[in-house]
C-alpha cells in the first residue's frame, strides 16, 4: 500500500465493516453444525485475516476451513472456531482504534 494513508484506511474500514458480519455466520453455522457453510465463511476470514499479516488467525481459519469441509476434527474445529472469534473480536476493536489514529493525522 506504499504507506498510503488514504488506501490503508479503505482497507481497515471495510475490514472493520464486513468481518462482524462474516463472523455471525461463522458463530450461526457453528451452532447449526452445518459444516459446509462453515468452511466456507472460515476461507473468507483466513484471506480477510491473512491480508492483515495475522498469521495465527489465519491457520486457524485454514483448519476450521479444511476440516469443516471434510467434517472432521469436530471437537478441535469447535475449539478453534471460539479461539478464532476471540481473537477476530478483538483485532475488530484493535482496527478501530488504528482508524482513529490515522484519521487524528489530518485526513
Amino acid at each position: 500500500m506504499d504507506n498510503d494513508t488514504e488506501i490503508v484506511l479503505e482497507v481497515l474500514e471495510i475490514f472493520k465493516l464486513q468481518t462482524p458480519i462474516d463472523v455471525q455466520n461463522l458463530e450461526l453455522h457453528t451452532k447449526n453444525n452445518d459444516w459446509q457453510m462453515l468452511s466456507k465463511s472460515a476461507h473468507k476470514l483466513k484471506s480477510s485475516v491473512g491480508n492483515l499479516g495475522m498469521n495465527q488467525l489465519k491457520d486457524w481459519f485454514l483448519f476450521i476451513e479444511i476440516n469443516g469441509k471434510q467434517e472432521t476434527n469436530l471437537d478441535r474445529l469447535n475449539e478453534l472456531v471460539n479461539l478464532s472469534i476471540q481473537g477476530t473480536k478483538q483485532l475488530v476493536k484493535d482496527i478501530e482504534e488504528e482508524i482513529l489514529k490515522l484519521k487524528g493525522k489530518g485526513i
